[in-house]
């Protein structure tokens, strides 16, 4: 049984526009301070939709001067990606969920200043589903100098929390009472792409109610999912991207093949995965499912469930 999607669209690269924050420090002489307790007014800033792919993008952190803010926000969303959750600093979509946060310096006199990260967490329709306030100490020189390690820690730190909050909406689906699936490892030249695209489809999965067996505990009537990505040079201009999942039993006997294309710009996608992925795994759902629930009915009705080999 093979299921063929003919196109799946991509997305053009997206950018924000950050506002730039002012900030008047007191008592600091001349020397610039990366944190502050002025608030400021945001800029409005229109973005490139693209519809039914989903994710988290990350605003910068309030509080901060500009570039600090934006690099939090740039290691919260690599760390929320290795933590199986599609986020970015750098592109937003019609269903993304939007993290926002304000970050200050706590004083104490008898023991070091904290950092205070007051995260919330909204849906796509702008409603409230989370909020985490979350206290660090980082070492002294993060307040005069703050470099990628300080930011990388904070990250660390903020990102299991933030990524609980996803999570749980997307598992109030309606299980389908579909067969246990194993999501193997990505083949294919794609770079970081591999595990982006896996991650995204391991979400969409889940939000579908579809059973994921763990790496280490598969059983023995789960299903396989292997996925390659290709990607080759049409022209100078164009690169053609293809994706093949295999879905297949425990046995390596062949059920279904869900065979995904699309033209892209020469070089374009190794800056667009975390925008491209949800919209690819949309549409490696849709010949999945069919494939997994004829599986179930032929396995009810004592069928047979795999190709003649």
């Amino acid at each position: 049984m093979t299921d063929s999607l003919s196109r799946w669209r991509f997305p053009a690269r997206l950018c924000a526009l950050f506002a730039v924050l002012a900030l008047s420090v007191t008592g600091c002489g001349d020397i610039p301070r990366p944190f502050g307790r002025e608030s400021y007014e945001k800029t409005h800033t229109d973005f490139l939709l693209i519809p039914e792919a989903a994710g988290i993008y990350v605003e910068p952190v309030e509080g901060p001067v500009d570039w600090v803010g934006e690099s939090i926000a740039t290691a919260v969303s690599t760390a929320l990606v290795e933590h199986n959750v599609v986020a970015s600093a750098g592109a937003r979509n019609r269903g993304s969920y939007i993290l926002r946060s304000q970050g200050y310096q706590q004083l104490h006199a008898n023991r070091p200043a904290e950092l205070v990260l007051d995260w919330e967490l909204s849906d796509p329709a702008g409603n409230l589903i989370g909020e985490k306030s979350v206290v660090s100490v980082p070492p002294p020189d993060f307040w005069e100098t703050p470099d990628p390690k300080h930011f990388q820690d904070i990250a660390n730190k903020n990102a299991p929390g933030i990524a609980a909050w996803l999570i749980p909406q997307l598992a109030a689906a309606v299980a389908e009472n579909l067969p246990i699936l194993h999501v193997d490892l990505i083949d294919g030249e794609a770079g970081k792409g591999n595990a982006i695209l896996r991650q995204a489809l391991l979400r969409k999965l889940r939000a579908r109610g579809v059973d994921v067996a763990n790496s280490g505990t598969i059983p023995e009537d789960a299903l396989s999912l292997k996925g390659r990505i290709d990607i080759k040079p049409l022209n100078a201009d164009t690169d053609m991207v293809a994706i093949t999942w295999r879905l297949a039993d425990l046995a390596a006997r062949e059920i279904g093949v869900i065979d995904q294309q699309n033209a892209v710009p020469s070089g374009s996608m190794a800056d667009n995965w975390l925008s491209a992925a949800p919209l690819i795994a949309d549409g490696a759902m849709q010949g999945l499912l069919p494939l997994l629930r004829a599986y179930e009915r032929q396995r009810i009705g004592e069928k047979p469930v795999t190709k003649r080999q």
